[in-house]
């Protein structure tokens, strides 16, 4: 069989499999995250404070954890992020806002898109994502501003990304 076809079945196959802590055949339609607010409604999260305030009145209203805070729990995350080298250490302040920045446009979007905790490693800093999509964009966000070397390296078997930048 053909190396390329194989490499192609994988990833299609990748693509379709679901994340284990989206809600699934959900016994509700309504619900609200214990933990940050978020709002499960009409089978989509989002955020909405006005909206919120005016559902915690109501009786019976189901609270439970969203994905993205039960994955914070678990310390499951979606996305890795390590940033390493000198230009680092000179512009770290900065490169944080770039990347509060990009968290704040995700969760305007999509809830569920959170960076999970940031750590010092050696040489640099790691940054865990709830998912894949959030710790890709960051890694577009500090080449783009920043240039240095970017690498992104997809797991086959589950839905993880590690994003390594270097400058």
């Amino acid at each position: 069989m053909d190396a390329r076809k194989l490499h192609s079945t994988q990833r299609k196959s990748m693509d379709t499999c679901g994340d284990p802590y989206l809600l699934q055949d959900v016994p509700y339609e309504t619900a609200v995250c214990k933990r940050c607010r978020a709002i499960y409604q009409n089978k989509r999260w989002c955020m909405d404070e006005e909206l919120y305030q005016k559902m915690s009145e109501w009786k019976g209203l189901n609270k439970i954890l969203c994905p993205a805070c039960q994955k914070i729990k678990d310390k499951f995350p979606g996305g890795i992020v390590t940033l390493k080298g000198a230009f680092l250490k000179e512009h770290k302040g900065e490169i944080l806002n770039l990347i509060k920045n990009e968290e704040q446009r995700a969760i305007a979007f999509n809830p569920l898109e959170r960076i999970m905790g940031i750590n010092d490693i050696d040489d640099g800093m790691e940054l865990t994502t709830t998912n894949e999509k959030l710790a890709q964009r960051i890694g577009k966000s500090v080449y783009k501003a920043y240039q240095g070397k970017v690498g992104y390296k997809w797991s086959q078997d589950t839905k993880l990304l590690r994003v390594e930048w270097k400058r």
